[in-house]
């Protein structure tokens, strides 16, 4: 199990079998009160791995600015925030964040206009590389469809005197030049995807050389995970590890290297046909996402990188991870595809398109600190579902579920949550074929406009128990209905 320390990776998955798409990983953090699971796939071509968000993301807030000492006489501070217009100290700290937060403010409105040189104005020259990556980091986020582009101070950050001393004081001349470290947020919505603004936090570094000097940017690096207040930073995302290139379908913004341009053009024509197909299938409450985001590379030293701190398993296939949202509990998702694995596959490829796409259709649905944690069978069973809901039964799903029955070995009960947990491959696999059968089992008796309605009031927590969901959305007592679906299974494969 690899190092995640927001708890967003599987404690055990199926490792891979013949396949280098074997398995796709997939990963949701933000939701308080879930434990929500995405998909892998065996080498039949059936979801069957597991992911549980067991340690689940919290909102983002922003630690306030440092408080200003009305006390102290002078003038309003040069480039200050309006907030500390009506007071002034001469404390090093407040002078110092006056400043950085008005090279924040600067870099907003600089990228909303369009103006790379007022956008770079205060980045160190003698720094080329840094320059050079914000030059790049300007293209590529002109690239991008935002609603909502903009950079904000998080915190008081980190001041150091020339001298040594309290940033507390108002220092001499000795105190100066006085370097900051402060954590910055980039606050973005991309259009048609996110339902609100999510963060993702950078470490910036400035150096002011004296007390009126307005500062410069000399450092500009993701902030840790550990270092925020969610515990996630989204450092980095696909803008800030290549000359990126940008694919816009009605319902995807696919992003990738742009020496990968052919390949980007190719998934996002099937990533927008499986959008489609995701959108149309789901016929249960509003609130979901409206689009998708991904990133597609080749790379898996990028792909392993990715809005993630964790090791990537190297048969990873996929993930998409659910972004603590700035004004809500779940703004957007990212969803990263390895392009040399999803080529493994041809029929594979809109399965795991779709199914983690119904996973991150959903994620913006749930209600933190509401209802009951949802079932991992019910969380891997739905995306199962909805991604084949079109088609029959896979034949692999048949016979391994036969073999299942033939042996003794089924119980009539929907998976436990430590079928999905364990080293067993057959027995993981045979979690997500019986998920999937109860679900469509659901959608065959009652319809799917009522499994989504059911599947609508687990996520948002509307019942405290999946089995008072189930009774409440089907009219059936939960033991019954289980019985029932036992019985189909049995005739059914």
């Amino acid at each position: 199990m690899p190092y995640d320390p927001y708890g967003l990776w599987p404690d055990a998955v199926e490792p891979r079998r013949s396949r280098p798409w074997a398995i796709c990983v997939a990963l949701l953090g933000g939701l308080l009160s879930l434990s929500f699971v995405f998909g892998a796939v065996s080498a039949g071509g059936r979801l069957v791995g597991l992911d549980t968000a067991e340690r689940l993301l919290g909102h983002v807030r922003s630690a306030s600015a440092p408080s200003i000492d009305r006390s102290a006489s002078g003038s309003t501070e040069p480039g200050a925030p309006a907030a500390d217009a009506s007071g002034y100290s001469n404390r090093i700290g407040t002078r110092v964040y006056a400043r950085v937060a008005a090279l924040v403010t600067t870099r907003s409105a600089a990228f909303e206009r369009g103006d790379e040189t007022a956008f770079l104005a205060r980045v160190d020259r003698q720094d080329t590389t840094l320059l050079d990556g914000q030059r790049r980091l300007f293209a590529n986020l002109r690239k991008v469809p935002f609603d909502t582009a903009r950079w904000r101070p998080l915190g008081a950050g980190t001041t150091v005197t020339a001298d040594g001393s309290s940033a507390e004081q108002a220092g001499t001349a000795a105190a100066w030049p006085v370097t900051v470290s402060l954590n910055v947020a980039f606050e973005h919505a991309i259009s048609g995807v996110d339902l609100g603004p999510v963060p993702e936090t950078y470490v910036w570094k400035a150096r002011c050389a004296g007390p009126d000097d307005p500062c410069t940017l000399i450092g500009l690096d993701g902030a840790a995970d550990d270092d925020t207040t969610s515990g996630f930073a989204g450092y980095p995302a696909a803008w800030d590890l290549w000359d990126m290139r940008v694919e816009r379908r009605p319902h995807v913004v696919l992003m990738g290297p742009g020496q990968d341009a052919a390949a980007l053009r190719r998934n996002a024509d099937l990533a927008e046909q499986a959008a489609v197909y995701t959108l149309g299938a789901w016929k249960g409450g509003s609130g979901t996402s409206p689009g998708f985001a991904l990133v597609l590379t080749s790379s898996r030293a990028s792909f392993g990188k990715l809005y993630s701190s964790g090791d990537v398993q190297e048969w990873a296939a996929g993930y998409a991870l659910a972004m603590p949202g700035t004004d809500r509990s779940i703004g957007g998702v990212r969803m990263v595809v390895d392009d040399d694995q999803l080529r493994g596959d041809a029929a594979f490829a809109p399965i795991l398109l779709r199914h983690e796409m119904t996973h991150a259709l959903v994620a913006p649905l749930a209600r933190p600190g509401r209802g009951a944690e949802l079932p991992t069978w019910l969380a891997e069973g739905f995306a199962d579902w909805q991604a084949e809901a079109d088609r029959p039964l896979a034949p692999v799903v048949t016979r391994n579920i036969r073999a299942l029955i033939d042996r003794g070995r089924f119980t009539g009960e929907p998976p436990a949550e430590g079928d999905f947990e364990t080293s067993d491959e057959d027995r993981v696999e045979n979690a997500y074929n019986l998920a999937h059968l109860m679900l469509r089992y659901l959608a065959k008796t009652f319809g799917a406009e009522r499994v989504c309605a059911f599947y609508t009031d687990s996520v948002t927590g509307r019942y405290g128990s999946t089995d008072e969901a189930l009774t409440a959305s089907f009219g059936i007592a939960p033991d019954r209905l289980r019985n029932d679906w036992a019985a189909w299974v049995r005739k059914t494969v």
